[in-house]
C-alpha cells in the first residue's frame, strides 16, 4: 500500500473517531443538562464579593481622641508652688492622678485636674489655694512628669508586631494598628481584641469590657442589623473592621494590657482550566471585579478556535452542592449578561465540545496527511 493510500486510511480512520466523540460528547451533554444559564443566573447565585481589609478606610476606626497634654488619671505630675522671694517658701511636690481625678496637695487638699491642659492645672490649683486661705496669690507651675500609657500587644497579620504604648485618651483600634506599621497585606477582616478590664456588676455581661458608644453586652449594632463587635466568651471580643468601617459605629476601647490579634486570610484562588494556553491557579485580585473574559485573559486565552462552552463552578458555605453555570463564549464579548462576575474559589473550565473535538481530529490527520504526501 502507498503512502498516500495509508494516509487516506488514516484520515477515514480518525473521521470515524470523530464521529464516536461526538456521539460521546452528545451523551455528556446530557449529563450536564442540570447546567444554569448565566442569563437567568438566579439572584442567591451571584458572586459574592471577598471582604478584603486592604479596602477598609481606616479612619472611621478613631474614637474621639485627646490631647497629649490633657492631664489623665494615672498621670504623674510634678506642682511647684511658689509663694514668696525666699527659696525655702517654696513648695514642690510629685503627686499622681487618682481614679476621681484629683490630685492631693499637702496643705492645699484635693483638687480636680482631670482633663486640664498644664495651664489650666496652674489656675485650678492656684484657684482652689487661694479660696481655702492656704496662699494669698500663689505662682504655680505644673509639669507632666510621668505621663500614664496603656501597653497594649498587636499581633498577627500587622507590619510590625509587638508592644506598643498610648495615652488613655488615644487607646482605640486606629492608633493602635497604625502604631504597629498598618495592616499586613495578608491581613484579613477580624481583629480579636482580649482584654484586661471588666465592668462590675453580677450579671456576666454586666463583665464585658466597655464599648464606645456600644451597648453593656459588646453588641454595636446600626439600626437593627449588623454585629460589628460580637462577645467571645468573657474576655474576648471580635471586631469586623468592614461593618464598622462601613457603617461608622464605634469601636472598643483598650486598656492597658490589651491584646489584639489581627486575623490572616487565606484567600481561595481562582481556577481556570480546560481548552485554555495557561491554564492553572490566580490569585484573585484585591478590590477589583474579576469576570468570565478576565479569566481566560488570566489563562493567556482560549486555544480553539470553535471553543464555546464555559462552565463556571461555584461554591456556596454551607451547600453540598456547588452551582454549575454555562456561558457562552462568543456571547461574553456582547452580552454583560453572559460575562458574569466572578468570585473568590470558582472554577472557569472551558469545555470540550462536539466542535472543539471534530476541529481537533481534522487539524491532527491534516497535518499527518500533508507529512505523508509531501
Amino acid at each position: 500500500m502507498s503512502n498516500a493510500t495509508q494516509s487516506i486510511s488514516l484520515l477515514f480512520q480518525r473521521a470515524a473517531l470523530s464521529v464516536g466523540l461526538y456521539a460521546l460528547m452528545v451523551c455528556q451533554g446530557c449529563m450536564t443538562s442540570g447546567a444554569m444559564l448565566a442569563k437567568d443566573l438566579p439572584r442567591e447565585w451571584y458572586a459574592v464579593s471577598a471582604s478584603n481589609a486592604q479596602t477598609v478606610d481606616l479612619t472611621k476606626l478613631a474614637s474621639a481622641t485627646i490631647p497629649q497634654d490633657i492631664i489623665s488619671v494615672g498621670d504623674v505630675i510634678t506642682v511647684d508652688i511658689s509663694v514668696g522671694s525666699k527659696k525655702d517658701e517654696d513648695r514642690s511636690a510629685l503627686v499622681r492622678v487618682r481614679d476621681n481625678g484629683e490630685i492631693d496637695l499637702a496643705h492645699v487638699g484635693n483638687v480636680p485636674v482631670l482633663g486640664l491642659s498644664m495651664q489650666e492645672a496652674e489656675q485650678s490649683i492656684r484657684t482652689v489655694a487661694m479660696a481655702r486661705d492656704v496662699y494669698v496669690n500663689p505662682k504655680v507651675v505644673v509639669v507632666m512628669t510621668r505621663p500614664k500609657v496603656n501597653r497594649i500587644t498587636v499581633m498577627g497579620a500587622v507590619n510590625k508586631p509587638g508592644s506598643i504604648e498610648l495615652r488613655p485618651g488615644n487607646s482605640d483600634l486606629l492608633q493602635a494598628i497604625t502604631l504597629a506599621g498598618g495592616l499586613a497585606k495578608e491581613a484579613g477582616t477580624v481583629v480579636e481584641v482580649r482584654h484586661p478590664g471588666f465592668i462590675p456588676g453580677s450579671n456576666p455581661k454586666d463583665r464585658m469590657p466597655a464599648i464606645a458608644n456600644g451597648t453593656s453586652d459588646g453588641v454595636i449594632s446600626a439600626g437593627a442589623q449588623s454585629l460589628a463587635v460580637t462577645p467571645v466568651g468573657a474576655r474576648t471580643l471580635k471586631v469586623d473592621l468592614v461593618a464598622i468601617g462601613s457603617e461608622g459605629v464605634g469601636i472598643p476601647t483598650l486598656s492597658d494590657g490589651t491584646v489584639i490579634w489581627v486575623d490572616k486570610r487565606d484567600p481561595l484562588p481562582l481556577t481556570v482550566d480546560g481548552l485554555v494556553r495557561s491554564p492553572g491557579q490566580f490569585e484573585f485580585p484585591v478590590g477589583k471585579n474579576l469576570t468570565v473574559l478576565d479569566a481566560i485573559a488570566l489563562a493567556h486565552g482560549i486555544n480553539s478556535p470553535v471553543a464555546d462552552k464555559i462552565y463556571v463552578i461555584r461554591k456556596r458555605p454551607g451547600i453540598e452542592q456547588p452551582a454549575l453555570i454555562q456561558v457562552s463564549y462568543s456571547k461574553t464579548k456582547r452580552d454583560g449578561k453572559e460575562n458574569i462576575l466572578l468570585q473568590p474559589g470558582d472554577v472557569v473550565s472551558v469545555e470540550q465540545t462536539p466542535s472543539t473535538i471534530i476541529i481537533s481530529v481534522l487539524q491532527t490527520a491534516t497535518f499527518g496527511l500533508s507529512g505523508r504526501v509531501f
